[in-house]
């Protein structure tokens, strides 16, 4: 008898735990500025190409962004959505579709190229 109380006991609590696995964090509030270095880059000094690109969260829908090594910064909208993958929507003029992956709250994948992004410190 003692044996069916205890499997009862456990099954109920396996049924009443919150199902997060779809997600890395359901709520996930990203800060700082993520980094990713641009392989075999050589700026040759010229300090208008950047050899690091990088994010930066500025509230919470807003992010500043330096891509491709150029020395422009634009801001960009920002949702995080389908199983945390954060999307930056810029305007209409803007060629840059950024996706990226939350992997955890100090790293971000690029999704179109793979490349990782680390939180600095």
């Amino acid at each position: 008898m003692g044996k069916y109380i205890f499997i009862g006991v456990i099954a109920g609590l396996i049924m009443s735990c919150e199902r997060t696995e779809c997600c890395v964090n359901p709520n996930l509030e990203l800060q700082g500025r993520f980094t990713h270095e641009l392989p075999n880059c050589d700026n040759g000094d010229n300090p208008e190409i950047n050899c690091i690109e990088w994010l930066e969260f500025i509230n919470e829908n807003e992010v500043d962004i330096s891509y491709g090594g150029i020395d422009v910064v634009r801001r960009f909208d920002y949702v995080i959505k389908d199983s945390n993958v954060l999307y930056l929507e810029g305007p209409p003029t803007s060629s840059f579709k950024g996706r990226f992956k939350i992997m955890d709250l100090k790293t971000l994948v690029r999704l179109d190229a793979e490349d990782i992004w680390k939180k600095a410190e």
